[in-house]
Parts: C-alpha cells; sequence; structure tokens
C-alpha cells in the first residue's frame, strides 16, 4: 500500500447553510486536527485485500468488477477491523486504523472550503471521480479501477465518488453540535458507521466534501470499500 502524509492543521467540517445540496448533519465547525498521518494514497484493493484475509467477499456480486485494481468491495466495517488486526499482528505494532470522519474529510478537502476538494464547478467533477453520470448511468454499474481519475490537491485519489469509504466514527445525526474541537472522535456508541465519499451510484451532491453517510457496521454493500490509515512511516 502507498501512504500520503497529511500534515496537522485547522480546517472548517461541514457545509455552510448556503451550500447546494448541504444537509442538516453537516454543521459547520471549525476543527483542529493536531497530529500528522499517513492515508492511503487510494482504497484499499481486491489484490490486496486478498493477500490479506485469503477471500474474495465481492465474488459472484453483481455490481463488481473482479480485478486486483479495483477497490475491495462488499466488505463490512466488523470486516474491516479484521483486517486491520491481521495488519497489525504482522507489522507487531498498532499501525494501521480507520481515519476518523474529521481526519478523512480534513485529507479530502486538502486545504479547500468548496463542495468538492477541486472547487464548486460540477461540470469537471467527472476528472475527479466515478459517479452516476460517468459511471452507473451509463451503464458502467460498478466501480471502476483505483486511481484512474485526477487525485485532490494532497496526492488523494478517489476522495470523491467510486466507493464509500468506511470510516471509525460511529454516525450521529446532531453530533457536530456537540462534538470537541479538536480530534473529534464521533459518538460514544450508535447504530452506524460512517461512510463518506459517495459511490459510483450517487449524484454530484453526495459525493461532495461535507456529505455523510450512515451504514450498519455488518452490512455490505457493491459501493462500499476502505482506505487505511497508518500512524507512522516504518
Amino acid at each position: 500500500m502507498e501512504f500520503v502524509w497529511i500534515p496537522t492543521g485547522t480546517f472548517w467540517m461541514g457545509s455552510p447553510s448556503s451550500e447546494a445540496g448541504g444537509r442538516s448533519d453537516e454543521a459547520l465547525h471549525e476543527v483542529e486536527i493536531s497530529s500528522g498521518f499517513w492515508l492511503g494514497r487510494y482504497e484499499v484493493t481486491q489484490g490486496q485485500w486478498e493477500a490479506v484475509m485469503g477471500t474474495r467477499p465481492w465474488s459472484g456480486r453483481d455490481h463488481v468488477v473482479s480485478d486486483l485494481s479495483h477497490p475491495a468491495v462488499s466488505i463490512s466495517w466488523n470486516a474491516v477491523q479484521r483486517f486491520i488486526g491481521r495488519l497489525n499482528d504482522a507489522a507487531g505494532d498498532s499501525l494501521y486504523r480507520l481515519p476518523s470522519e474529521a481526519e478523512w474529510e480534513y485529507a479530502c478537502r486538502a486545504g479547500s472550503r468548496t463542495r468538492w476538494s477541486f472547487g464548486d464547478d460540477e461540470s469537471v467533477l467527472g476528472d475527479y471521480a466515478w459517479y452516476w453520470d460517468n459511471a452507473w448511468d451509463v451503464g458502467e454499474e460498478y466501480a471502476h479501477a483505483v486511481g484512474t481519475k485526477w487525485p485532490n490537491a494532497w496526492g488523494l485519489y478517489d476522495m470523491h465518488g467510486n466507493v464509500y469509504e468506511w470510516v471509525q466514527d460511529w454516525y450521529g445525526s446532531d453530533y457536530y453540535d456537540v462534538s470537541p474541537r479538536v480530534d473529534p472522535r464521533g459518538p460514544s456508541s450508535g447504530s452506524l458507521r460512517v461512510g463518506r465519499g459517495g459511490s459510483f451510484v450517487d449524484g454530484a451532491s453526495d459525493l461532495r466534501s461535507a456529505d455523510r453517510s450512515g451504514f450498519s457496521p455488518g452490512g455490505r454493500g457493491d459501493d462500499i470499500g476502505v482506505r487505511l490509515l497508518r500512524i507512522y512511516n516504518p
């Protein structure tokens, strides 16, 4: 796996009331990320998942192309924790984890305050993302090989679209109203885990940097994958 260094910093998380497509669970608030980290340049691929787990949970699914370079999908949040556990056992350290929701959005935005990391111009979204308009709606009803669209300003690919990405946090619709300013980690409990970034099934609004979705941690979908965080570079 290839990782990109994400430096410490402060950013505005969520969306302003004026943002087209913004939702009530995206209350704008300032967040500080106090520790830098390494984030996967790409979504975890099928080849990487199979090499670690020896399984192909996407096999036989209707909307999946089986290919080593395509994102691993049909993986639950719970299964991702087992994947991370095996990686950490092999490393002999707690080296890998999921990003928090705040860490994910900070890295996605890459210094931006616009609807998407590249700006507000929806006409160029297809240069950066696989989504409804250039995938599902034209008969390509599946996630595509990782890294085939343009990256954001920090060199991260597919932060918008292709597949949703699990993050560590429980989903809370009003959590932003009470979250700490420094390194928020989500509600202490819940029934849904957060997925970020939108997918090949979704419209442009669902790919916004601020957009949030909640999924059952035991659920699997052809449009849900994962991107890992590495705490340090060994």
